[in-house]
């Protein structure tokens, strides 16, 4: 039988931060649900208040510090204990932080300022959840909790390997309801899990679907801002084929022993009650006008064409419309929008045979922030960097793929996220240093398509080894 296992973590009182208000309950809700209901082998929980653990022989406190995190991490997962076909889930609830062009986690003891030595990165914890050797790992990331752009401008990277559903879309921050003494994206993720676990068949892609509905209906019952959960699919099994563990067929008489998310008030739901009978009134008013209104273009659109259809021969000069161009245009930049996408690791990558005369000077560099990527293009055939030719572009997403605003073609990403190919080569991913400062830093603040050609400005670089 396929086991089920968990690490749930939930930060409430930082040393050096503001303190959040509910994300240890909802660490304590995710674990209460996962080992009540969900039916879960093992939950390793993480809280302010949580009991030691003895991990290998060794008595480890659960006091969600960095170096405690890191001891546990280290001796859990020294060599696998699971198989393929198990379950892996991952719940962190507390601050997260972009910086230096790297995703972290914060432990309570965190220092911002060094971030990379007291913090978790997100690759190095997927890294580590990878070697428990199962191929089925989720991450339920709840990590931006505050109005300060510092903290609440969403993750901007996504780890290797892994699912990751976070409670937010990139510019979104994650919002807690005092009603319900939760987060929202806890609340509705626990609501879905009991949902669609007693399903058959019910897949992670089920359960975000939900989430994408739910969350945005919760935040505005509570005049809450908008908040949209993203679905990161960078493992091998895609979100549609990772079907959900079964819920605990005796969940119904320990339904009682996990405090599941807080139920609306009685003024809450009445007002849902009424948005939804609102809403479905407006639908069905909307639908008759359409048809009306399809009826009178139908209409319209005869009396035009009639004369057409009676003289075929107009069709070849005036009716047939122009190739359409090889893009779609290039405004849309928003991921609101986005099940789920293949984004480029950020970084610099190196032509696939960077020795070669033609490409030894050039490379591509893309960079993230504020939910926006910009992609860097520097075509050198020559060895003088006054001859590069340096092009700055915003890249644009969409449900076809990810498209250069400035070349409008479509740059090609394979499935481990680390390779790109565009018109002039294929380019490998070879370190995440890259240039933020000129234009990629007008690139990333603007708000609209952005597209910038110069010569000779480049940086020189090292060429790839």
């Amino acid at each position: 039988m396929a086991k089920k296992w968990a690490i749930v973590i939930g930060i409430n009182r930082y040393q050096r931060l503001q303190s959040l208000r509910y994300a240890e309950r909802d660490a304590q809700v995710m674990r209460d649900f996962l080992l009540g209901e969900a039916g879960f082998d093992h939950v390793y929980y993480f809280s302010e208040r949580s009991p030691k653990i003895v991990l290998e022989g060794v008595s480890l406190s659960t006091q969600p510090t960095v170096a405690n995190l890191r001891q546990f991490l280290e001796l859990r997962f020294a060599a696998p204990f699971l198989k393929q076909g198990d379950t892996l889930w991952f719940f962190f609830s507390g601050y997260g932080l972009q910086y230096a062009n790297a995703d972290y986690l914060l432990p309570s003891d965190v220092e911002v300022e060094a971030a990379e030595t007291t913090a978790m990165t997100m690759d190095a914890l997927a890294d580590c959840l990878s070697r428990s050797g199962t191929d089925r790992i989720v991450l339920f990331l709840d990590a931006c909790r505050t109005e300060e752009q510092k903290f609440g401008q969403g993750f901007g990277t996504d780890p290797r390997g892994v699912t990751s559903i976070f409670s937010t879309a990139f510019g979104e921050t994650s919002q807690e309801v005092d009603v319900l003494q939760l987060g929202v994206f806890t609340h509705v993720l626990v609501e879905g899990l009991q949902l669609k676990m007693s399903q058959p068949k019910a897949t992670l892609a089920d359960l975000f679907h939900y989430l994408c509905d739910r969350l945005p209906q919760i935040n505005l019952s509570n005049g809450k801002l908008p908040q949209s959960p993203r679905l990161s699919a960078n493992a091998p099994i895609a979100p549609e084929a990772m079907l959900l563990p079964h819920s605990n067929p005796r969940a119904g008489t320990q339904r009682s022993m996990a405090p599941v998310a807080a139920p609306p008030s009685e003024k809450l739901r009445r007002s849902i009650a009424v948005r939804q009978s609102l809403k479905k009134t407006l639908q069905a008013g909307g639908a008759s006008i359409l048809v009306l209104a399809i009826g009178f273009v139908g209409i319209a659109a005869y009396r035009t064409l009639e004369g057409y259809l009676n003289t075929p021969e107009l069709w070849t000069t005036t009716l047939v419309p122009a190739p359409p161009s090889s893009a779609p245009s290039p405004a849309v930049l928003s991921f609101k929008d986005n099940f789920y996408q293949r984004l480029p690791r950020p970084g610099t990558y190196y032509a696939t045979y960077a020795s070669t005369t033609l490409f030894g000077q050039s490379y591509r560099e893309i960079s993230n922030g504020n939910g926006r990527f910009c992609i860097k293009l520097v075509n050198g055939p020559s060895k003088t960097a006054e001859d590069q030719q340096v092009i700055v572009s915003t890249l644009s997403f969409r449900e076809n793929g990810t498209y250069i605003d400035a070349t409008r073609e479509r740059l090609q990403v394979d499935g481990t996220f680390t390779e790109i190919t565009d018109s002039t080569s294929t380019w490998q991913w070879s370190k995440p240093d890259v240039d933020r400062a000129g234009l990629v830093a007008k690139c990333l603040a603007s708000t609209t398509s952005y597209v910038r050609k110069v010569k000779g400005i480049a940086p020189n670089k090292e060429t790839a080894p």
